[in-house]
């Protein structure tokens, strides 16, 4: 099973054909993960996976670790469902809501969910060209994980949307990994809050890949390792007041440039 065609490009995660797609393809490019290294030369060595397909996230039990740290109301779990690609007005689809069916037709309880996993920059295609032909590797590929492109175009969308839900008086869960609430708290300084507070409107729920347990499959288990609440001012007020750079700099910058 090198070659995924051979299983019709069956994604593991979903159930059904990988919906991904690598450059300049129209075929699915099932790549869910790369390692991440630190180091370099003889020095290099692997640091931990970092997911770069969403869909891998639905190996976890993202309705249940829901339900337990976000879920504020009593429920029956038999009536808890989940609904996949919801729309939302203008900003698009959210990826997951989590919803209490005892009462319909009217629908109160929910809380909805975004996955978000990492953008690259560079390109692994020939090196899963090489892995599906079985053929030695002919060169390292070059990647990097771009937590910025993730920083500018997420957070701005988790923003308007936690503001939705603040104004519906409901919740929205960001599902990530470890690795990207790490470079988001690095990056954005915001308060955190209890996740079942009524006022927090937006939770990062953050998942890890537990490399020294696997599943019945073979795969690296998701494994939650923290979960966190804040409002969408608070997060807003973090992305739009983050510290300057140095003026100094900036301005040797300028003077660089006019010689």
């Amino acid at each position: 099973m090198h070659e995924p065609v051979n299983a019709g490009y069956i994604c593991p995660f979903i159930d059904g054909i990988c919906t991904k797609r690598g450059h300049g393809t129209n075929d699915p490019f099932p790549v869910c993960s790369l390692w991440r290294y630190r180091g370099s030369g003889k020095n290099r060595a692997k640091e931990r996976p970092v997911i770069v397909c969403p869909k891998r996230f639905f190996t976890a039990d993202i309705v249940g670790d829901i339900l337990e740290h976000v879920w504020v109301e009593p429920y029956d779990r038999a009536k808890i469902e989940a609904v996949r690609e919801i729309k939302m007005g203008k900003v698009g689809n959210v990826d997951m809501v989590v919803c209490d069916t005892s009462t319909l037709p009217k629908l109160d309880k929910f809380v909805s969910v975004e996955l978000q996993a990492i953008d690259i920059t560079g390109s692994v295609s020939d090196a899963y060209t090489d892995h599906i032909n079985q053929n030695d590797l002919r060169k390292v590929p070059k990647y990097n994980f771009n937590t910025a492109n993730v920083h500018k175009r997420y957070l701005t969308q988790l923003i308007k949307k936690g503001y939705f839900h603040h104004t519906w008086r409901k919740k929205i869960v960001a599902v990530v990994q470890d690795f990207l609430l790490e470079s988001i708290r690095d990056k954005v300084r915001f308060a955190a809050t209890n996740p079942k507070d009524e006022n927090t409107s937006i939770v990062f729920m953050a998942y890890t890949l537990d490399t020294s347990e696997t599943d019945e499959e073979g795969y690296y288990r998701l494994k939650l390792k923290e979960v966190v609440g804040t409002e969408h001012s608070v997060l807003m007020n973090a992305v739009v007041y983050e510290s300057p750079p140095s003026r100094d700099q900036f301005v040797e910058a300028i003077k660089r440039q006019l010689e």
